[in-house]
């Protein structure tokens, strides 16, 4: 399954969900509570050698 990262819209708290790929429902923000301003953001890639990408938001642990 892949690992999704989401931000809140609310709280702005940066986190990582697994998910199934078929999962259409988002998930609830670990640090509010609410799953309806949760956006899924677009994960950074890492290419081996001296090019990386970054994302805009930086996960606070998990899976990273």
């Amino acid at each position: 399954m892949p690992i999704y990262e989401f931000q809140c819209q609310t709280c702005g708290f940066c986190f990582e969900e697994i998910l199934p790929a078929s999962n259409d429902t988002l998930p609830e923000c670990p640090h509010c509570g609410t799953n309806e301003a949760v956006a899924k953001q677009i994960s950074a890639c890492t290419v081996r050698g001296n090019v990386t990408a970054a994302a805009s938001c930086t996960p606070r642990g998990g899976f990273s």
